[in-house]
């Protein structure tokens, strides 16, 4: 028996595959709010519009759904996520109980749908936890939006809730976001149960300079399960009480810097309250270099 070798991908698919991975993961760590500018900048780089233009949608839903993009209309308010995505560009809005649409490119919602939840316990659980965590997020984020999902399983029922608010000044040369993802299972029976979390900060600060800051911190606690409404206030005393310290982790950490290293590196600078003419400096080291009088 002779085996036929397999045929080898041609060239040419796999160059294609290559630049689609590389474009992905490089638009995945453009900062918040640049998403736009950096696909028009490898755009320009990759040079093939053809592969750029059948791609796009796809790089900006999948930025769109880890970044908790939100969105806004007469008949819902939602983030589009993971775990609300019902299949490729349509989304669930749980809290309005429709579903629709979503044009990633133009950022449209079209072809409403009616969606309401079959279990009406879990329903309960879930709009208790919204109602709370949305007193928590207006509260705390101006604009901010929160969205809260259920899922059932043949043994328990899963709540996941996101939190999102984003503030973007590139006019004041800086963009941030602030995300956190949380999680908890509710078991028949169960008094307690694990709360998993993360919390995550995105800053770009790019005025003649490029700063970028990004911190992540997961988060384990044990949450009292009681009735809706307790354990649904216990959870966002939880949220709270995790992303105030990361809050004061980062406000102290930026104290620090300011009071250390950026003073220190300041006094090695000469003091002349101006700003220095670099292009002058380095024209006149290039004329001192080739003896030009």
């Amino acid at each position: 028996m002779s085996i036929e070798p397999c045929p080898a991908e041609h060239p040419s698919a796999l160059k294609r595959q290559e630049t689609v991975q590389t474009v992905s993961r490089l638009l995945k760590q453009a900062p918040p709010g640049e998403f736009d500018k950096a696909f028009s900048d490898l755009r320009v780089l990759v040079e093939d519009d053809n592969l750029m233009g059948e791609e796009a949608s796809g790089f900006c839903a999948v930025h769109n759904k880890d970044h908790f993009a939100p969105v806004k209309a007469e008949s819902c308010e939602v983030l589009l996520t993971r775990h609300n995505e019902l299949e490729e560009s349509r989304f669930l809005d749980p809290q309005s109980q429709v579903s629709f649409k979503y044009d990633h490119l133009k950022r449209q919602l079209t072809d409403f749908q009616a969606h309401p939840e079959e279990d009406e316990k879990g329903e309960q659980w879930r709009r208790e936890l919204h109602v709370s965590l949305k007193a928590y997020v207006d509260d705390h984020y101006p604009e901010g939006l929160c969205s809260v999902f259920i899922k059932d399983t043949a043994v328990r029922r899963i709540l996941v809730a996101c939190i999102e608010r984003h503030q973007y000044k590139p006019s004041a040369f800086w963009n941030g976001s602030w995300k956190s993802e949380w999680t908890f299972a509710l078991a028949p029976a169960s008094t307690s149960t694990e709360v998993t979390g993360t919390i995550t900060v995105q800053v770009h600060y790019f005025e003649d300079g490029n700063v970028h800051l990004t911190v992540t911190r997961d988060v384990e606690e044990t949450l009292l399960v009681t009735d809706e409404a307790q354990t649904a206030q216990d959870f966002v005393k939880l949220v709270k009480k995790a992303e105030n310290q990361v809050q004061n982790g980062l406000m102290e950490e930026y104290q620090k810097m300011n009071d250390t290293y950026v003073k220190s590196f300041r006094r090695q600078l000469p003091i002349i309250h101006t700003t220095l003419d670099w292009e002058r400096m380095t024209t006149a080291k290039i004329v001192e270099a080739h003896g030009i009088q």
